[in-house]
Order: C-alpha cells, then structure tokens, then sequence
C-alpha cells in the first residue's frame, strides 16, 4: 500500500475538531520521525533511545506540536473518531484500521501505540496540570462528597470549595481537586446536578425517617397516658 503523504502546515490550533487537521496530526505523529506542525522537523531533531524518538530540544512539545493542542484535538475525536480517553493503545487501534485498513494485527499494534505514547502523554500531562475550566473537588467517597467548581487550577478549586462547601468538609486531608475539561460556568448546574439529586435523596430518608420518629414518639405519649390512667384508676377502686 502507498504511504500516505503529509501536507504542511498543519494549522491544528485553528480547528480541533477538523477531520483532515486530526488525520493530518495522526498521519504526521505514526511516522517514526514526525515532521512537527510547521513540517520543518528532520531525523536528527530527534533522540532514538527509545522505541518511538523524542525531540532532544526540551521545548516541552510532543514531536513539535503544543501538547494543549493534542489534548484539545483529543476532546474532539471523541465523537469523530470514538475516542475515548485518548491515554492507550486501545484508544486509537480503530483509527489505525481506518486510516491504514490494509495494516496487519502487528502493525495496527505498533502504531497504536506509537500515538498512545505521543498523544496519550500529552493527554495525561494536562490532565494532571489541568486548565482553567471545569474542576471535580471531592471531600469524602459519597456523591454528597463531590462537587463540580469553576476553576483555574488546583488549588483555585480547592479554594473555592473551602468558601462554598467548607461547613460540609469535616476532613481536609481529604480534599482534592481533578481538572475534568475545557468548559463554561453555565455548565455547573447541570455539572452538579448528581450533588442536588444526593442531596434531595437524603433529605427524603430523613424527612420518611422523621415521620417514623414521630409515630413512635405518639405512640409512646399513648402508652404513657394509658400507664396514667391505669395508675389513678388503681387508686380510686
């Protein structure tokens, strides 16, 4: 089958979400030595320790390409491409056969996860940096322990759940904050809707279990006043 040929620039910060920028990245990245975005990268920009090279410039890029740029391009190939997480060989493994359907198993293989190695530590190095966005803060392990804040980094949304939720958080060593994705504060209500429903669903067993409470407690007074009476009438016959 003939190689397929890469075209330069590629302009991936202007349109994540096109199919012929992303297949443009993912043609350029399954090469061994990739040519990076601009397309002026060679063979000896690149160290070959490893099983796929990696730049020798520590420019904190991926061959050449922002690694914001591949995490954003992976948000978007979650609908185009079925991608899930990005992060493994599995994540791109039907891309491969798309691309390349005349590709055997251990070809599919190697070039999945060549673009797991690329890609998916990119992936994994913004989510662990994260960026402003929307933030997951969890305090405890049940959903009346997690919230989802509007943040710039780590320690703005731990912040923010100190002021909001701080009444709430009995352990702070438990607090901690995991960047979720790029997004708008308009999503929050919905974001926190597990949150309300929790809540509302706790609220509903103590208001049923309030109920019980005060049938016994009635029943109680009942049997009270019939010890009462029992008692007088004991003493009058």
């Amino acid at each position: 089958m003939a190689r397929k040929r890469r075209s330069f620039p590629i302009n991936l910060t202007e349109d994540y979400s096109s199919r012929d920028v992303q297949e443009a990245v993912l043609l350029d990245l399954v090469h061994k030595f990739p040519r990076g975005p601009r397309g002026n990268l060679v063979k000896d920009d690149y160290r070959q320790y490893y099983t796929d090279p990696q730049l020798r410039a520590a420019d904190d890029s991926i061959c050449g390409y922002r690694k914001v740029d591949l995490f954003r391009m992976v948000r978007s190939m979650k609908e185009g491409f079925n991608v899930r997480h990005g992060t493994n060989e599995w994540d791109y493994r039907d891309i491969i056969h798309v691309m390349w359907p005349d590709v055997g198993p251990r070809g599919i293989t190697r070039r999945s996860r060549r673009l797991a190695d690329r890609i998916g530590r990119a992936v994994r190095q913004v989510q662990s940096s994260g960026l402003p966005g929307i933030w997951n803060v969890s305090w405890g392990y049940n959903d009346m322990q997690k919230a989802v804040v509007a943040a710039n980094s780590s320690q703005d949304a731990i912040n923010q759940a100190k002021i909001f939720f701080g009444p709430f958080i009995t352990d702070e060593y438990r607090l901690s904050a995991q960047f979720e994705r790029e997004g708008s504060k308009l999503e929050l209500m919905n974001s926190n809707q597990p949150l309300i429903n929790a809540i509302g669903a706790r609220q509903q067993r103590l208001q049923s279990r309030i109920k019980d409470l005060q049938e016994e407690i009635e029943s109680f007074d009942c049997l009270k006043s019939l010890v009462e009476v029992y008692s007088i009438s004991c003493l009058e016959a």
